[in-house]
């Protein structure tokens, strides 16, 4: 048996693994459009000296005891010797945005905290502010599971309240203070992929919650910067060399997929004028690509297949990083989510390393992050202008937010500022965002359907297609593993 794999991300890596380790199939052949792999793992490779890595992708591992800690784990002491003995492999994060479960009760362990800045009001408040409208802020939003009193449901059965979205359901049931509508858009909304709330499903935010909540153990980290999350890709991408079996094409963006249950598949790449034949395929690809006809299907994929892609939105992510030459922010606070703010979201990272004396010297990082509506508003912005030009003035936003939240001189900050790097996930043709969310409309069937193979031929991995919670690295690796077995099972 002969398989292609369609995107060498997370889940086509996984599933590549998965079936090279089970099987005896004649040949795995991973297709990449991209010229590098890991999907939206990446990372610079030369923004900060000393062999540290900037993730321009997924940075934080949400959890333990997964597909993505397993390889973790495997990887521990040899990591842990390329970096020094000295240096903590895994630092632990602390969870600020209120949908990825924040506030967090207490620092990390290292002391490291986060706060909440309300511009209107040009107000900070820590993680464990005494603020009564901040604090029933976070109690609706930890608790939304009970109070919407839904029952449990079986796979792919319909909730009620499918068509309500949570922006709908606050409105409705919840007394949010006006000043924290803010709050809620920046720590919710644009950490859950949609910075407007009247797009997200209610039901199936509940449900994912829920699944983390019984299937996940709790504790987010981020790997040591001379690792980075490439690291994992590294790992996976050495298993597969080792393997005379898989190969791996890069810049091969497939346009068309002509398949005939029982009589394989022809994969064609139109860009590069050649074709691929096999028994089997696996489509990684993400819903915008799927939702957008950039793939053609010959006979075309069934309505149900399409409609269910059409279930999720993936929008634009933007990763804003700006290298200052001091701290201006107190040394433990990690992440700052700002209200009404450019950008919504903001963490810090220190590298360390030693120069060509044998000096020490430091680079210190404030992250942006934004996605959907607040990235379409900053990317609107730089219309027009030189690459150059884009960077400085997401500089020049970012110099601007900070100053005014920590109170510091905008003089000093500028002195303090060496460069700026900013990458769009929304301008990769090839991918068109950052992670997905379910739309308001979605079922547990939608996900069921993405997830299910066409015929003995197709079969689908990737992110939105797990049928548990999305939105994370081990989501899209736990597909990978699935559909391979699916290949393997229905061979």
């Amino acid at each position: 048996m002969k398989v292609a794999i369609v995107g060498a991300g997370a889940s086509g890596l996984v599933a590549a693994r998965e079936i090279l380790t089970n099987s005896t199939v004649e040949s795995v052949t991973i297709l990449e459009a991209l010229p590098d792999i890991g999907g939206r793992i990446k990372a610079c490779h030369d923004f900060i000296p000393g062999g540290h890595k900037v993730d321009l992708g997924a940075e934080y591992i949400h959890g333990y005891e997964t597909l993505l800690t397993d390889i973790i784990d495997q990887k521990k002491a040899q990591w842990q010797e390329d970096i020094g003995p000295d240096e903590d492999l895994l630092e632990d994060i602390f969870i600020a945005a209120h949908a990825d479960g924040g506030p967090a009760e207490y620092p990390t362990n290292d002391g490291k905290y986060g706060v909440y800045y309300l511009a209107k009001e040009d107000t900070l408040l820590r993680f464990d502010t005494d603020d009564a409208d901040f604090l029933h802020l976070s109690k609706v939003l930890s608790n939304l599971e009970w109070e919407t009193g839904n029952e449990e449901q079986e796979d792919g059965e319909e909730r009620g309240d499918n068509m309500k979205s949570l922006g709908t359901y606050l409105e409705e049931n919840v007394s949010v203070a006006p000043r924290m509508m803010g709050i809620l858009e920046a720590g919710f909304g644009n950490t859950a992929a949609c910075t407007d709330l009247k797009k997200i499903s209610l039901s199936a935010t509940i449900d994912f919650e829920k699944h983390w909540e019984e299937h996940e153990v709790e504790g987010d980290t981020r790997l040591h910067s001379k690792i980075g999350m490439v690291g994992v890709v590294d790992a996976l991408t050495k298993i597969l060399h080792n393997d005379k079996r898989c190969s791996v094409i890069l810049d091969w963006t497939v346009s068309q997929v002509d398949w005939n249950e029982g009589r394989g598949v022809r994969i064609i790449s139109a860009s590069r004028g050649e074709e691929l034949e096999v028994d089997k395929v696996i489509i990684t690809a993400p819903p915008p690509i799927m939702s957008s006809g950039q793939i053609q299907f010959y006979p075309p994929l069934p309505n149900w297949k399409i409609e269910a892609y059409s279930k999720v939105g993936m929008e634009r992510a933007v990763k804003i990083v700006v290298r200052f030459s001091e701290r201006f922010w107190p040394k433990d606070v990690q992440t700052v989510i700002a209200a009404d703010e450019i950008i919504p979201e903001i963490w810090f990272r220190e590298m360390k390393w030693k120069d060509e004396k044998g000096e020490e010297d430091a680079a210190f990082l404030a992250v942006g992050f934004l996605t959907s509506n607040a990235a379409d508003e900053l990317i609107s912005r730089l219309e027009g202008i030189t690459k150059e030009e884009k960077q400085e003035f997401a500089a020049d936003i970012a110099k601007s937010q900070l100053s005014k939240i920590f109170g510091a001189n905008r003089k000093n900050v500028d002195e303090s500022y060496v460069s700026t790097m900013m990458f769009d996930w929304g301008d990769v043709e090839t991918i068109k965002g950052g992670y997905i969310y379910p739309k308001v409309g979605i079922t547990k069937k939608h996900f069921f359907e993405m997830a299910s193979p066409v015929g003995d031929v197709l079969y689908f991995a990737g992110e939105a297609t797990n049928t548990g919670a999305c939105c994370t690295v081990q989501a899209a690796m736990e597909t990978g593993e699935r559909a391979a077995k699916e290949v393997l099972e229905l061979s």
